[in-house]
């Protein structure tokens, strides 16, 4: 019984290890918007053998209130600085806070 609880322990961490992603977590502040307002983007770009997706969450001061999101496959970069542009860059494509 032991044996076959190991096995499967080791299969589950095994499989695990196939589908680990790469996460890169970045957080960029008193950024101004096109719209006049000024905020904080958060942004993960998240790296799989099969694809990229890259997510940029919108704050806008004073009191950090959600302005939305925006998900998107087309960069592949994990630089700041790509990564800032490319979420400052689809500001106007984000779905807005309900």
């Amino acid at each position: 019984m032991k044996h076959i609880l190991a096995t499967a322990i080791l299969v589950m961490f095994l499989l695990g290890s196939a589908f680990a992603a790469n996460v890169f977590k970045f957080t960029f502040t008193d950024v101004s918007y096109p719209d006049g307002r000024v905020g904080t983007i958060t942004a993960s770009v998240k790296q799989t053998k099969k694809s990229t997706i890259t997510v940029c969450g919108y704050n806008t001061n004073p009191n950090d209130q959600f302005a939305g999101e925006f998900q998107g496959t087309d960069n592949t970069s994990t630089d700041a600085v790509e990564v800032l542009n490319y979420c400052e860059s689809h500001f106007a494509d984000r779905t807005p806070q309900n």
